[in-house]
């Protein structure tokens, strides 16, 4: 797309920029949610920033997220802009032809069907610990999360060391995350081409066809995951059929694992360094347990959501409707709203949730998320807290933990996804 000329607003609410080209870019990606907040109070829920030749209309009052929300797909994107956003990190070859997206898979498999693959991964993680040591809990949780979502998608072999310990590594080379997490990493792919998430590529379909082959050596039919992803290219010769599942397993992953390990960290620390709240949990309360991960998920969003404009669209922040032209970003941020929206939310409590739901009494519901609103739904919702559920009771169950930490904290930097931490959060843990 042409950036040469800013896409039009009408009428124009005040404007973030700066140097050429790189506008208000390098204060926004210093501490993304300062900078909205900032903006916020100083020019009002409607403003437009201009960052890196990309033109965001931000809106942030109930009606201007509701529109945000409301705004048909054909019309402004939410595909096309997350597409941007990760192809600066992924191979696009890794994102053309795949069959088996997340809301298809998601949306047609019981989450019952991976229960057993989610226990066997995090029993084997609490077997590698062993008895007592120390761990960082976002390193920790995100290997906990690696092996839940290998064991998964690419069967329960793909969570053993043989394979694990080669997978991820070559993951968190491709990772597409870090291009939220760490913005200034996504110039450095772009300047290499690429060549390292192409290696760790090709090294994930080798692993994933080396397990394809174990079994076809061995006879056996799983039932799981994997072979339904195999069996999608059936129309391919082999080596493609492998190939497509195991890229398949890769988008998979790279939509669960870049919040699911963050979730998970954060459950297990407000659980940690709230002894309360931890002992009742240990006492069988898995719905206080799903709460506390809902309530983690909410305080810890660092969620950008845009929506690139295709045609001239109208939003309306109830004060003013703007006539936003082809090539702009229709633009909020989860984390400005998610703890500010009404006085109580500040404050970490999972009787926000009632089950899954929240149940606080909002303006507009939208204001407030943890896994998306309509096109932005997170199709993996119910597996994400499942697998949060079954992870973390088996540590709180498993061992006694000892936060070394005094207090967590989202990372500044970051925009998008649920936060990692600003610091390292150490624990001891011992068996119980």
């Amino acid at each position: 797309m042409d950036r040469g000329a800013p896409a039009t607003v009408d009428p124009m609410p005040p404007v973030l920029g700066g140097l050429p080209v790189l506008g208000a870019g390098l204060s926004l990606l210093r501490d993304p949610t300062t900078f909205f907040a900032k903006a916020r109070r100083k020019y009002g829920d409607t403003f437009v920033v201009d960052a890196f030749g990309f033109r965001l209309f931000c809106v942030f009052s109930p009606e201007g997220v509701r529109s945000l929300y409301q705004l048909p797909e054909a019309e402004a994107s939410f595909g096309l802009a997350t597409y941007r956003l990760i192809k600066f990190k992924l191979p696009p070859e890794l994102l053309m032809g795949r069959r088996n997206s997340p809301h298809r898979l998601f949306g047609n498999q019981q989450v019952e069907g991976y229960i057993a693959s989610l226990e066997h991964a995090a029993d084997a993680e609490i077997e590698a610990l062993g008895s007592r040591g120390r761990f960082e809990i976002f390193t920790e949780m995100r290997r906990v999360a690696h092996r839940l979502g290998f064991a998964s998608w690419a069967g329960k072999e793909a969570a053993s060391p043989q394979y694990l310990d080669r997978l991820i590594p070559m993951f968190d080379r491709i990772d597409s995350a870090e291009a939220f997490v760490r913005p200034a990493q996504a110039f450095l792919t772009m300047a290499t081409d690429r060549r390292r998430e192409r290696a760790a590529m090709r090294g994930i379909e080798a692993v994933v066809g080396e397990i394809w082959a174990g079994r076809q050596q061995r006879g056996e039919v799983a039932g799981d995951f994997l072979e339904q992803l195999v069996e999608s290219y059936s129309d391919l010769e082999p080596e493609a059929q492998l190939v497509g599942a195991a890229r398949d397993v890769i988008m998979l992953h790279v939509g669960a694992l870049s919040n699911l390990y963050a979730a998970l960290a954060w459950t297990v620390v407000n659980l940690v360094t709230r002894p309360d709240l931890l002992d009742r949990v240990r006492a069988g309360d898995d719905d206080l347990l799903e709460r506390v991960a809902s309530e983690s998920i909410r305080m810890a969003q660092r969620s950008i959501t845009l929506r690139e404009v295709l045609q001239p669209v109208t939003v309306d922040d109830g004060t003013e409707a703007y006539r936003i032209g082809k090539g702009a970003f229709v633009t909020t941020m989860l984390s400005v709203t998610n703890t500010t929206v009404e006085p109580g939310l500040s404050t970490f409590d999972p009787a926000h949730y009632q089950g899954r739901k929240l149940v606080v009494d909002l303006p507009a519901r939208e204001l407030v998320s943890t896994f998306g609103h309509r096109h932005h739904a997170c199709p993996a919702s119910r597996f994400s807290i499942t697998a949060i559920r079954i992870a973390t009771r088996r540590f709180v169950d498993a061992y006694e933990i000892t936060p070394r930490f005094q207090t967590a904290a989202p990372r500044r930097r970051q925009i998008g996804g649920v936060a990692r931490a600003q610091r390292p959060c150490w624990v001891d843990y011992r068996a119980r």
